[in-house]
């Protein structure tokens, strides 16, 4: 992975900086799909397990998880003109037809399900995206951390404390030794305290992690 990330996670710049020599796959779906949303100005956070394996997790995942702020139908239509410019293409629909979009849009995306996007029609990794329709989605997009790749790319991902936190609750042998992870790379820099009111507001023990 290269050197640790360096966080200012406490600093008020929310930021992290970090460094890889070589980028997954995963990692490059992300940044491109990333690159259109922030053209857009439409807010976005990544959640999930690719956030493990941007910091680094040997192991890989079959997408990458986006949530957006609640959009118009046109602003998602104008996504996928976009995204379709870029390479990508979507699973369920047609990123050239307008009446496809807006169907995808009231029957997908406004209703909570997820849309996925393939990056040059390659399946996995894909990108799928929904809007935020929970306490814990909104949460993520107001206090996001803005992560710069190689001083190149820049990427929205969950506080790590509501991250680690509901990577415990999901509760398998992936999600826990994701949460495992994040916190022994960056325990320096987490807030305890918002740790804790995670766990607790998942009813999760976060003892598991070591050191709280």
């Amino acid at each position: 992975m290269g050197k640790e990330p360096e966080a200012f996670l406490h600093s008020g710049d929310r930021l992290i900086r970090l460094s890889k020599p070589r980028l997954a796959p995963e990692d490059e779906v992300a940044l491109r799909f990333a690159q259109v949303i922030e053209n857009l100005g439409i807010s976005y956070v990544v959640v999930a397990g690719y956030v493990a394996i941007l910091f680094g997790r040997g192991r890989r995942s079959d997408d990458v998880d986006f949530i957006l702020e609640e959009i118009s139908e046109d602003a998602f239509v104008e996504l996928c003109r976009l995204a379709g410019k870029e390479g990508f293409s979507l699973m369920q629909g047609d990123v050239a037809s307008v009446e496809s979009l807006r169907r995808m849009y009231r029957d997908y995306l406004r209703e909570g399900y997820g849309l996925r996007f393939m990056y040059k029609d390659i399946v996995i990794p894909n990108v799928e995206v929904k809007m935020a329709s929970t306490a814990f989605h909104r949460h993520a997009l107001t206090n996001h951390i803005k992560v710069v790749l190689n001083e190149r790319y820049t990427l929205r991902v969950s506080p790590l404390e509501l991250q680690i936190a509901y990577k415990l609750y999901l509760g398998s042998d992936k999600d826990v030794s994701d949460a495992v992870f994040m916190y022994t790379l960056f325990k320096e820099h987490l807030n305890p305290g918002e740790l804790n009111r995670w766990c607790r507001e998942l009813a999760v023990d976060c003892s598991i992690l070591g050191g709280i």
